[in-house]
């Protein structure tokens, strides 16, 4: 493991990340929304496929980023359809991503504070932690939709950090989405990483100008 990575560590009392893209495959909520969701709508509702695609894909677009685009209830309110049980029917499709559990061993062998901070329904996430046993390497986690105020907000760093009693000065953060990431340094957390390759077929590589960043969580063991 090279110095940059292993201080990136060693240096912060708190190892802060997301879930999505940095430890799960975001694959999953890809085909959750862009293909399950719409396959149940359509259902529901005796309509085409690209019709329901394209009404959500509508007011995915619009709510883009605000608390209804990444709460459930939202989602069934509008549509009259059960998301968790289209998440349980497919909730094989969630894994980690290559490395990501290594890199979680090697976090808790530093016995340092890791916390989860999402904005993924934590309805929807404890269907995902079912198949995939991501919590047992957290000391604790924070979703947005729980608190009411999405990670991008300033208002979301305040209450997640006083709740879990983190310092941000002393802390690491891991997110894949950029605005995240630029939210989180501005509210003081010292190293804000983003993370580029949020898939393990690589479908998505991020762009970035981030000040930190690396491809995966698996950059942090694989350097000599």
């Amino acid at each position: 493991m090279s110095n940059f990575h292993k201080n990136i560590l060693t240096e912060s009392s708190y190892i802060l990340l997301d879930i999505d893209g940095v430890i799960l495959d975001q694959n999953f909520d890809n085909l959750f929304w862009m293909e399950w969701v719409p396959e149940a709508v359509a259902s529901s509702h005796d309509i085409s496929l690209n019709v329901a695609k394209e009404d959500i894909y509508k007011t995915s677009k619009e709510l883009y980023g605000t608390l209804p685009w990444y709460e459930l209830k939202f989602w069934e309110d509008k549509y009259k359809v059960d998301l968790l049980a289209v998440a349980e029917r497919n909730k094989s499709y969630a894994m980690f991503i290559d490395g990501a559990e290594e890199s979680l061993k090697l976090m808790t062998s530093l016995d340092k504070k890791i916390f989860f901070l999402t904005n993924c329904d934590s309805r929807l996430l404890k269907i995902k932690s079912s198949q995939v046993p991501l919590l047992d390497y957290a000391d604790g986690w924070i979703s947005s939709v729980d608190i009411g105020v999405v990670k991008e907000d300033q208002d979301f760093w305040k209450i997640a950090l006083e709740k879990l009693n983190i310092q941000p000065s002393k802390s690491i953060f891991f997110d894949d989405n950029i605005n995240i990431v630029n939210s989180a340094a501005r509210y003081g957390i010292k190293k804000a990483v983003h993370v580029t390759e949020p898939t393990n077929n690589n479908s998505i590589i991020y762009e970035s100008n981030a000040r930190m960043q690396i491809s995966r969580l698996a950059d942090l063991i694989s350097a000599d």
